[in-house]
């Protein structure tokens, strides 16, 4: 997975140099600097509603998560005591 995406990586860079050098770089790089700004601004709706759906499905899951059964301490010192002797 990693060779592969490290390989997109250096068929983009090499894509880039072919093409326009710097300048195509420059262009990408400012082309999305201003995307991600424009998406932190001004964040969709179904994105949203989906970022709130998993938050509170990983919550009651969460919260839902079985503990474990506390031990009743007579038991436990039983089973300390047969273990001491």
């Amino acid at each position: 997975m990693l060779k592969i995406f490290f390989g997109m990586i250096i068929g983009n860079l090499t894509a880039m140099m072919l093409l326009g050098g710097p300048s195509a770089a420059d262009q990408v790089l400012s082309n999305v600097h201003t995307l991600y700004l424009d998406q932190i601004n001004r964040p969709d709706t179904p994105t949203t509603i989906l970022l709130l759906g998993i938050i509170s499905i990983l919550l009651a899951t969460l919260s839902l998560w079985p503990t474990k059964p506390v031990l009743e301490t007579k038991r436990v010192i039983k089973r300390l005591r047969r273990h001491c002797k």
